[in-house]
């Protein structure tokens, strides 16, 4: 098991409140590493939790089709996606602090909470800034930073507020755990951590409003 018995009555409690069904995509190996292994139970212990929590478990070696439509580069991977809403990617094994961001996802996907209005309000004042091709926004995090939490909520605010502002998923949302993959702070050069990677190669360190992330990850992309 995963998951202690604590964090299973978190997730019982929390996951109660899903009114949709939510779907956990695991990208794994055929031959799965710890990793990957604890990655995939993590994700079968929340459907075990709630009955709207669906598991689907992919070979990596064998879903090329699939890691090309969510645009994956890295395994072990969650990819978070419920009906009309855009989905979210999870690199590594989000455990401790990274549990808490997990559950609010799930919650954001599964719940009727409306994006937020001032962030929407703002994308569609600069609707003329709309990118027109997908642009990679990756969050790096520690699990075991409590402002990870707040961090993967600005950046699911944004994915959200692009949905209801501009009716567009360009925003390629991946959040990565760096303590599974610690060379993405040296391929990034991140010098602090939470650190969001823009493609321009620009870092946003924390603490980032909303509406700086906006314009650092979607305007002026053709």
């Amino acid at each position: 098991m995963v998951l202690n018995r604590a964090a299973r009555k978190e997730a019982d409690a929390r996951l109660g409140q899903l009114r949709r069904s939510v779907n956990i995509h695991v990208f794994t190996h055929r031959f799965e590493d710890s990793l990957s292994r604890e990655v995939r139970q993590l994700a079968e212990e929340l459907a075990e939790v709630s009955s709207r929590i669906s598991v689907e478990i992919s070979d990596a070696s064998e879903s090329g089709d699939l890691l090309r439509k969510y645009r994956l580069d890295t395994i072990p991977a969650l990819v978070l996606t419920t009906k009309d809403a855009p989905e979210i990617r999870i690199y590594g094994l989000p455990l401790v602090y990274g549990f808490d961001f997990l559950l609010d996802i799930l919650l954001g996907l599964g719940s009727n909470v409306e994006p937020k209005h001032e962030l929407v309000t703002f994308l569609q004042n600069h609707s003329d800034q709309a990118p027109h091709a997908p642009v990679p926004v990756d969050l790096l995090v520690s699990r075991y930073q409590i402002v990870s939490i707040e961090a993967a909520a600005a950046l699911w605010r944004l994915v959200k507020a692009e949905k209801a502002g501009w009716g567009t998923n360009h925003c390629i949302a991946s959040i990565r755990i760096i303590e599974d993959f610690p060379y993405w702070i040296h391929r990034v050069n991140a010098l602090h951590l939470p650190c969001l990677s823009f493609e321009s190669g620009e870092n946003l360190l924390w603490p980032f409003a909303d509406e700086l992330i906006a314009e650092k990850a979607l305007f002026g992309h053709k």
